[in-house]
């Protein structure tokens, strides 16, 4: 009987022992995989965060193509971003690559310009070195895209100046998004705009003022508030400008002061193109371009002289659509 006793005592040990190794395990498994959770998360936002801030320098103004070098602005900002997010060690990988989202994605169909960014994370385990695992590692990946934008909130179109689709598309190319480049320099063309015929192209009436807005306003000082703060309301294509009737020749005086050749505050500037040039109409919005402006005339002449360019990033920008060379802020694509 006492023997009896002895022995169920060591049973009851044995499983008391038992019990207590899956407990633990359970507490391993537990704890370990809830802070493994934490860190991805941790990774994840940081890819995320650099992913953003990258793509935000794909473009700058002036320049006709997205900068996807290793040393660019893109990868140098995103690759900073990382380490403000989440502590990287030397045992720790971080990668960061600039290109068009169907490169970076190939099962992706967007073309757009964009920055990924992968993170991965070697973390060292607190209970689970009791069965022999010492570390995990966790990975975490985010695309940023540049987005091409549809809607353009008050002050997102700073200059008061619609250009005709007609001129519009001899110096753009929409199959490239693309200003047209002169043969003879290499660059993007430069011609003028005003409310008479093209300059060297008598096929196209170029641009006139608007207030951005439809409203029938043929005010000067409704063109001076255009300048200095752009449009007060949302516009997006579709939307009814009015073009004025009037020349007035200080709104070229002001626009050459904040030219290339003057400050350079609207060197580049959003613009909307419309349907046709007819003075003392309405007419609808097609696209929004980006104008380097690098000159204006006033006096006998009138008119402003700038050439197609790309990397426009005006504020209050929103929506994804066709690149017409203006930019609106990063959103992730995944």
């Amino acid at each position: 009987m006492h023997k009896a006793l002895h022995s169920q005592r060591g049973a009851v040990a044995l499983i008391v022992a038992g019990v207590l190794v899956g407990l633990l395990a359970v507490v391993a498994l537990a704890v370990d995989i809830g802070h493994l959770l934490v860190v991805r998360n941790q990774a994840q936002n940081a890819a995320d965060a650099a992913a953003l801030r990258g793509a935000a320098f794909l473009y700058t103004a002036g320049s006709n193509t997205p900068d996807f070098s290793s040393g660019g602005p893109a990868v140098t900002n995103a690759s900073a971003t990382v380490p403000l997010n989440i502590a990287v060690t030397a045992n720790d990988t971080v990668t960061v690559s600039a290109n068009y989202w169907n490169v970076l994605s190939p099962s992706a169909k967007s073309s757009d310009a964009a920055v990924q960014v992968s993170v991965t994370k070697q973390v060292p385990l607190y209970f689970a070195p009791v069965f022999g695992l010492h570390q995990s590692n966790v990975s975490a990946s985010a695309i940023a895209i540049v987005q091409k934008p549809t809607a353009f909130g008050p002050g997102g179109v700073n200059m008061p100046l619609a250009i005709g689709a007609c001129m519009y598309n001899l110096y753009w190319n929409s199959s490239t998004n693309q200003p047209m480049n002169d043969p003879a320099t290499g660059q993007p063309y430069v011609f003028q705009i005003s409310s008479s015929y093209g300059y060297g192209n008598p096929t196209c009436y170029s641009g006139q003022w608007t207030p951005l807005s439809g409203n029938q306003d043929n005010s000067d000082s409704s063109i001076q508030n255009a300048i200095a703060y752009g449009n007060s309301s949302t516009l997006k294509a579709g939307d009814s400008l009015w073009l004025q009737s009037g020349d007035e020749n200080d709104l070229y005086n002001l626009v050459n002061n904040c030219s290339a050749s003057g400050n350079r505050s609207c060197e580049y500037a959003t613009a909307p193109v419309v349907t046709s040039i007819v003075t003392g109409s309405e007419q609808s919005i097609t696209a929004m371009a980006c104008l380097h402006i690098l000159s204006a005339t006033g006096g006998s002449g009138k008119y402003v002289t700038v050439q197609m360019s790309t990397g426009c990033a005006p504020k209050n920008a929103s929506g994804s659509g066709v690149s017409y060379g203006v930019v609106g802020p990063p959103k992730l694509a995944q």
